[in-house]
């Protein structure tokens, strides 16, 4: 990245640590951003926690099921080992966030802004960034295939070793992103295959990519 990633920036001093879901409905009903905090092993499911802030949070081992976080703000906050699958993250603002060791099945990210981002080792089969703006985003050993990246910004993106199989790129452009230490097969395109302009593969990506454009590699 010509940009260094910027890394969340904690106090190391959190002083609220949230085990309960109470702290949270508190919050969000007198429209406070809940700042400085560690929230662990909260259980939530279909509930609606949307528009709330964060900043400097570290939420550990949580897990939230068809819940709806919609239009929330997320500033220097890590997600480590937590499972919100299904949720609704649509129209949030993510910077200096670190998704880790998480799963978010079937997420719904769409029409969000993620600045400086990293999602390492996560399970992201099936989540939709449709139309969301992406900077700064290092993916890096997790799982999407299936997934959603359609009609979205994209700018500084790295991809290592990530699971793509079947994931649409219909109209995001992918120049200059390398995609060689992933896999690709299947991946959605638009007719034109005007998204591929500029991207980095390997020559075997690079075979099965032709078949996109009407063109047979013959192996000897």
């Amino acid at each position: 990245m010509k940009e260094k990633l910027l890394a969340p920036i904690l106090s190391g001093e959190e002083v609220l640590i949230l085990t309960d879901e109470a702290e949270l409905y508190r919050k969000k009903e007198n429209e406070e951003e809940l700042r400085d905090a560690v929230i662990q092993n909260v259980r939530m499911s279909g509930e609606d926690i949307s528009r709330m802030q964060f900043s400097a949070v570290i939420f550990e081992n949580c897990l939230f099921q068809d819940c709806s976080f919609e239009k929330g703000e997320f500033t220097d906050v890590i997600f480590r080992s937590c499972d919100f699958s299904n949720c609704g993250l649509e129209d949030c603002y993510f910077n200096r966030t670190e998704f880790s060791f998480s799963k978010g099945v079937g997420t719904r990210f769409c029409g969000s802004t993620m600045l400086h981002t990293r999602i390492s080792d996560c399970n992201f089969r099936y989540a939709n960034f449709d139309g969301s703006k992406m900077e700064h985003i290092h993916f890096s050993g997790s799982q999407l295939d299936g997934g959603f990246l359609t009609q979205c910004r994209m700018k500084e993106i790295l991809w290592t070793q990530v699971n793509l199989d079947n994931a649409s790129f219909f109209k995001t452009m992918l120049k200059g992103m390398d995609f060689t230490s992933c896999t690709i097969h299947g991946i959605v395109l638009s007719d034109e295959c005007r998204e591929l302009k500029g991207a980095v593969v390997d020559l075997y990506q690079a075979a099965e990519l032709a078949r996109y454009l009407g063109v047979v590699v013959k192996s000897e």
